[in-house]
């Protein structure tokens, strides 16, 4: 018994909470976009840069293991699909407003390949006025450590053979006040031929990242362990 309660305060001194979402723009968590993002097929590459101040609710650091998209309401359904896809995430020294239209420039020595291989999603929709629910879902095979104290967060699409039906919910801005900047180029080339302050609507499943139990929390545990040992001796004692 005592020992399961050790384990128990060890335990509750590092668990982090999991499965939280947060939707980026923070503004259209449960507000529809202003845009709608058209179907298109291709090969592309697009580098779409999320200022760090839209995970200023989280309080810390991030462990992101998800992406999602919604549809547009009373669109009707829709569908995204690639042959292959590569998604990559860094943590970049570009802001919005300093975003490079040379790819390479916008990412940092973290960049980390999350997922890889074919992609297919569906949804049939809402008809509104309330938002669609983020059921075009993309689960990360490697998750990803994101410090907003460190940076932008970096999101590299390498498309092979996309395939789009229906219409994504978007955000179009007027300029780097957004704090969202997407660039769009053919899949092997080095710079944007297209940007702008506009995102897809998007949520991101994270577990939030606690440290390590300081030396006071250690301290607390150890005191706590000492008083419950003392108190299972005098039980025992008593008997």
């Amino acid at each position: 018994m005592f020992r399961a309660k050790l384990v128990f305060l060890f335990a509750a001194s590092c668990l982090a909470s999991f499965g939280s979402v947060i939707v980026v723009p923070n503004g259209n968590t449960s507000t529809v976009g202003n845009s709608t993002d058209s179907p298109d097929t291709g090969d592309f590459r697009v580098q779409q840069l999320l200022g760090s101040g839209q995970f200023a609710s989280v309080g810390g650091s991030l462990l992101i293991d998800q992406l999602s998209f919604r549809l547009a309401p009373e669109t009707g359904s829709g569908s995204l699909s690639a042959t292959n896809l590569n998604l990559y995430l860094s943590t970049s020294p570009k802001l919005p407003s300093t975003i490079s239209t040379t790819f390479a420039d916008n990412i940092s020595p973290d960049n980390t390949l999350v997922f890889s291989g074919p992609f297919t999603a569906s949804s049939s929709g809402c008809t509104g006025p309330a938002v669609c629910p983020f059921d075009l879902r993309l689960n990360f095979t490697t998750p990803f450590l994101y410090n907003p104290a460190q940076g932008s967060l970096l999101l590299d699409f390498k498309f092979t053979g996309i395939s789009q039906t229906g219409e994504l919910d978007e955000m179009d801005f007027a300029g780097p006040n957004g704090g969202i900047v997407s660039l769009v180029a053919l899949l092997n080339d080095t710079t944007a031929i297209d940007s702008g302050f506009s995102t897809d609507i998007l949520q991101l499943r994270y577990t939030a990242a606690v440290p390590e139990p300081t030396t006071g929390a250690f301290v607390f545990i150890g005191a706590a362990s000492l008083a419950l040992m003392r108190r299972h001796r005098s039980a025992r004692a008593a008997r």
